[in-house]
């Protein structure tokens, strides 16, 4: 069993790896993010063990995946794309998997199916993929097929009332995604670093038609409906969350400990988390206990 960290990114065993492939960027960053989540299941109170199977649901690059395979982690990957050829062949020449293994798989777009059996699973993960999601009943029901009984599933995505809309910087624009509005924006200056030297037209109609065919930001109600219509259970844990993060909110975690407001913490990230990131969790109770069974979580 994985030791518990007292903060993100200092868990002995994700320093050492990092350090091993001498990593940096996005590989690095895949690290930190599974230290988060293993922390976060840790403060749920079920640890992942290494004999343990998880799915990064979306896994993009496949970078997560090989993160969770370098410590020690049962991991596998699916998404609507192919994974990096690059981290495939990491994976095979660090002896982390075997070509037969297949850990790195493509979601078919017109059945999207996951392409692994029923109750395959003890953990399915996400990291920024449910806002691209469109359709989430779809996707929902598949998770909860993959899920072994009393398997757990946590993700963490941008929230639907942010400032600044995460992948094209523009504000509000995870609500007001209207082509004049984007256009105005564009105007202004508001563009990524692909988008350098585009015309303001050209960057205000790439926009539109990203947030209109790959981001859907569903309201906190919209997502409690869908996930409990289909696993009975939910629970949003910015807090823990919170805890573990290097950034804003765990700045902000550390401030009200030093102060003493340890306490305060639950309220100040439901009351802030609407405006930064979501972390959704749920798990899929057995069918012969229905949707009673709490499969060992209490909500800390």
């Amino acid at each position: 069993m994985r030791a518990a960290v007292a903060q993100p990114f200092q868990g002995a065993y994700v320093m050492q790896a990092v350090s091993e492939d001498a990593l940096n960027g996005e590989a690095r960053q895949a690290f930190v993010n599974v230290d988060l989540l293993l922390s976060v299941f840790e403060e749920l109170g079920r640890p992942i063990k290494t004999g343990d199977t998880i799915l990064d649901f979306g896994c993009g690059e496949g970078r997560m995946v090989y993160a969770f395979r370098k410590l020690g982690y049962k991991a596998f990957g699916a998404d609507i794309a192919p994974a990096s050829s690059e981290v495939e062949e990491l994976l095979e020449q660090k002896g982390l998997c075997s070509r037969k293994q297949q850990p790195l798989r493509v979601i078919p777009s017109d059945l999207y199916k996951i392409p692994f059996n029923d109750d395959n699973f003890d953990f399915v993960v996400s990291w920024e993929v449910m806002e691209h999601v469109q359709d989430h009943r779809q996707a929902l029901s598949e998770i909860r097929r993959v899920l072994k009984p009393c398997g757990w599933s946590l993700h963490f995505f941008p929230a639907r009332y942010r400032f600044l809309e995460p992948h094209v910087h523009v504000p509000l624009g995870t609500l007001i995604q209207g082509q004049r509005y984007l256009h105005f924006w564009a105007l202004m200056g508001v563009r990524t670093k692909s988008q350098e030297g585009l015309a303001a037209r050209d960057i205000a109609q790439e926009n539109h038609e990203f947030l209109r065919t790959e981001t859907r930001y569903l309201s906190k109600r919209r997502l409690k409906e869908l996930v409990y219509s289909y696993f009975g259970n939910i629970d949003f844990v910015e807090r823990h969350y919170w805890k573990y993060n290097v950034g804003r909110s765990g700045w902000i975690y550390k401030a009200l400990a030093r102060a003493g407001l340890r306490k305060a913490v639950p309220l100040v990230a439901t009351i802030l988390s609407p405006f930064g990131r979501r972390a959704l969790f749920f798990f899929k109770p057995p069918p012969e206990h229905g949707l009673t069974l709490s499969c060992g979580y209490f909500r800390h």
